[in-house]
């Protein structure tokens, strides 16, 4: 996986306005959030580098944004092209598996202090845990959240 990541990220260095494909996945590293970008070329529109729109598309309800090529490439992390429906619906598009990304995220700070408040009490098996789930994640794996019951 590591190594197909690494290959991503040298095609993205490649990438400019003029070659990117048509459809493209980006995701924002700081909440995890998938959003979709088309650029149109052959339907006679230009589309102008410093007005592009992005979509959500793994909340609950999708967003769009306006932003520019230049930001889009600074904020964002490159996915890859839309060619495979099958990862879409399993990992890009799969709203559960956003909610309890979100969720594993959010217990982390509440992991880290019960393991220095109370360090034999067992938190730090959560924590590891919890830390899989969002290195799974950003690796665009599922996974199946353990709730514990």
């Amino acid at each position: 996986m590591r190594n197909e990541k690494n290959k991503e990220l040298r095609e993205m260095k490649d990438l400019t306005f003029e070659n990117v494909p048509e459809w493209t996945y980006w995701r924002n590293p700081k909440t995890g959030t998938i959003l979709t970008l088309g650029i149109f070329r052959n339907n006679g529109y230009e589309n102008n580098p410093n007005h592009l729109s992005m979509s959500t598309s793994n909340t609950r309800n999708e967003l769009t944004y306006w932003y520019t090529w230049d930001e889009i490439v600074e904020k964002f992390e490159y996915l890859g092209e839309c060619d495979s429906n099958d990862f879409y619906v399993n990992v890009l598009g799969n709203k559960r598996l956003y909610r309890e990304f979100k969720l594993a995220k959010s217990r982390l700070p509440y992991l880290r202090g019960a393991l220095k408040r109370e360090p034999d009490a067992g938190h730090d098996v959560e924590l590891e845990k919890m830390l899989s789930y969002v290195e799974k994640y950003n690796n665009l794996e599922s996974f199946e959240f353990d709730y514990g019951f």
